[in-house]
C-alpha cells in the first residue's frame, strides 16, 4: 500500500520539526520563539497582529512570546509615542547571538534533509513548497 500524500508531508515535517527542535534548551530558545525574532530582526516598531500573520499564530500567543523574549533580554518593547499600536521592538545582543547560532542549526539540518538532491531539484521543491502554501493559505512566501 503506497502511503498517501498528506501522509508524507505530516512525516516529514515531525521529522524535520523533531531534528530542528532537538537542541532548542542550547540556544536558549523555545518553539515559536525564532519565527517572532526572525520577523522582528527585518522589521523595527511593527505591529503585534502583523508579527502574528506573518507567522501564522494568534496574537495572544504573539504576546507571549514577547513577554518570554523579553523576560531572557533577547528584545527590548516600547510603545511607540506615534502610533500606540506600534512597538518599537529591538533585538539585543543576547537575542542577536541566539538567532545566529540557531539559524547555523537550522541550515545544518536542512543540510542533511536535502542530501542527494541536486541544485535544480530543490528550487523545483521550494516552489512546490511555496505553490502548496499559497493553495492551503492564500498566502505567498518571500
Amino acid at each position: 500500500m503506497k502511503t498517501p500524500f498528506y501522509f508524507l508531508l505530516f512525516k516529514a515535517f515531525h521529522a524535520q520539526r523533531r531534528c530542528i527542535r532537538k537542541d532548542m534548551d542550547a540556544y536558549q530558545l523555545s518553539p515559536g520563539q525564532p519565527k517572532v525574532l526572525r520577523y522582528i530582526s527585518s522589521h523595527d516598531d511593527c505591529k503585534l497582529k502583523d508579527i502574528a500573520m506573518e507567522c501564522d499564530i494568534e496574537p495572544a500567543t504573539v504576546s507571549k512570546i514577547l513577554n518570554t523574549l523579553e523576560d531572557k533580554g533577547m528584545l527590548t518593547r516600547q510603545i511607540d509615542q506615534n502610533n500606540k499600536r506600534a512597538l518599537k521592538l529591538r533585538i539585543t545582543d543576547v537575542g542577536r547571538e541566539a538567532m545566529a547560532k540557531w539559524e547555523i542549526h537550522c541550515h545544518d539540518v536542512e543540510k542533511i534533509a536535502l542530501e542527494g538532491f541536486n541544485d535544480l531539484e530543490i528550487e523545483q521543491f521550494k516552489a512546490y513548497l511555496g505553490r502548496l502554501y499559497f493553495n492551503l493559505s492564500g498566502k505567498e512566501l518571500k
